[in-house]
Parts: C-alpha cells; structure tokens; sequence
C-alpha cells in the first residue's frame, strides 16, 4: 500500500511539467508556438463591414471653442448648427450601426457562402450611400458655420480640420488593414 502511494506521487510529479506545458503551448513542435503557426487566441477573421469615420467640422468647433475665441453668440448658433445635423444624420447612422453590427466579422471555420458575401456587397453599397449622404451633411453645416467666423477663425478652424481628417484617414486605414488581417474595426461618422 506504501509503494502505491509513493508510485502515485511520483507519476504525478512527473506530469506536472507536461500540463503546465501544454497550458503554455510550449511543448516543443508539438505545442503550436512555432513561427508562422496560429495559436488557439489567433484564430483568422473573416473581414467586418468597416464604417469609415469622417472629420465634422462643427464638432470641431464646439470642442475647441476657447482656441477658436468663438463669442457666445457665434457659440450659440454654431451649437443650433449641430443639432440640426446631428437631428439629419441619426438615422443614417443608426443604419450604419444597425449594418455594422450585422455583418460583424468572425472566426472563419470555413468559406463564406455566396449569400454571405452578396448580402456583404449589397451593405457595403448601403454603407458608400449613407456616408456620402452624411458627408454631404456635413459640408452642408459646415458652410454655415464657417460663415459666422472672422477670417482668423476660419484659417484656425481650416487647420483643425486639416489634422482631424489626417488622423481619421490614418485611422480609417488602420481599421481596414485590421479587418483583413483579423482586428477589431469599430468606426462610426462622428454625428
């Protein structure tokens, strides 16, 4: 009964290193954690919808209305600007939120069928038309803010502008690399 006890826990000792091992991935060529080979948390992605984000040039304003010196008339008509295009845009965004979270990507364990990818096309096309549409709003709302600055303050809200849409292109860039290669994508049309 005593040599029994002994050959189990030397048995035992014995696996540890295998089991903790294999938790690691690290047995070797066997444990997957080879150049070149997917790990279990790697799994490859099929691409999501990606929603590319755009620069609003009357959030800008509102953001840095110290920096812009905006008076609070200029303020209050710029804020009345905003609501009315955030009011135009709800419900394109909505729709682009609702597509978004349709056509989320996933794991791939096998080919997408050729309804997935007709119904991913046919979103893809919803999703040009309604950003183009909010683009337009924008520009829109944008006129008519910029046309109650001074020169000054159009030159300062034309280089905030510059730099937001410099660092949404880079953004929007990187989200769609992600979705190919597997990343998240989030990116909404800031309302």
């Amino acid at each position: 009964m005593h040599i029994g006890w002994v050959s189990r826990v030397v048995l035992a000792i014995a696996l540890v290193p295998s089991v903790v091992l294999a938790q690691r991935g690290g047995m070797g060529n066997m444990g997957g954690g080879g150049i070149g080979r997917r790990r279990p948390g790697n799994l490859e992605h099929e691409p999501g919808l990606v929603i590319p984000k755009q620069a609003n040039a009357v959030n800008l304003l509102i953001e840095h209305r110290q920096e812009m010196t905006l008076d609070d008339s200029q303020f209050t008509h710029i804020v009345a600007i905003k609501r009315a295009l955030d009011s135009t845009n709800v419900p394109l965004t909505r729709r682009l939120d609702s597509l978004q979270r349709v056509f989320r990507g996933g794991p791939i364990f096998s080919e997408p069928t050729a309804a997935r990818r007709d119904s991913l096309a046919e979103a893809q096309v919803v999703v040009r038309e309604a950003t183009g549409a909010i683009r337009d709003n924008i520009s829109s709302a944008r006129t008519r803010a910029f046309a109650l600055l001074s020169p000054g303050q159009v030159t300062k809200a034309q280089e905030l502008e510059a730099a937001a849409e410099k660092a949404i292109a880079d953004e929007n860039t990187r989200s769609s690399g992600a979705g190919r290669r597997g990343g998240s994508t989030s990116g909404r049309p800031p309302s």
